[in-house]
């Protein structure tokens, strides 16, 4: 019960952060004086989060993936990495909240599949597909207003 909890509310920290479309106004390097890298949060779930919005978006934005399938991989992969059963079912159903919560985000932001979108999906799918589900690290600059 504690771990579903945990996983939605997650789910809200990540919609609320990151908004899926890049628009909001976290740090940017006016605040921080320069470029700086942000370290990712490498968790199970947030995993789950991660891959769910790239494979919401590339669905969106029509690149062909199946989102199924990368579920399934990417929860093969936890396994791998010792997650139990029942923690594999919970990120299951973390993947499939935040995959319907940001695939309906999506669709409500106009011109969401901007090319500098796509161009930003598509190192997230090709990580994905190669097999590595570890967050990739933002960096937030003057020029960039959000951490996606």
């Amino acid at each position: 019960m504690a771990v579903k909890r945990s996983s939605s509310a997650l789910i809200v920290v990540c919609v609320s952060l990151a908004a899926c479309s890049g628009r909001m106004s976290g740090l940017t390097g006016a605040q921080t004086g320069a470029e700086t890298p942000v370290a990712p949060v490498s968790t199970p779930a947030a995993r789950a989060v991660q891959v769910a919005w790239t494979a919401a978006s590339a669905r969106y934005c029509a690149f062909g993936l199946n989102p199924q399938k990368l579920k399934g991989d990417y929860l093969a992969w936890e396994r791998a990495q010792g997650a139990s059963a029942e923690s594999v079912q919970n990120l299951s159903t973390t993947y499939d909240k935040a995959f319907l919560t940001f695939y309906d985000k999506v669709k409500e932001t106009p011109g969401y599949c901007s090319k500098a979108r796509i161009e930003e999906i598509r190192p997230e799918i090709n990580r994905h597909l190669s097999g590595n589900y570890e967050p990739s690290p933002k960096v937030v600059s003057e020029t960039s207003s959000a951490i996606n």
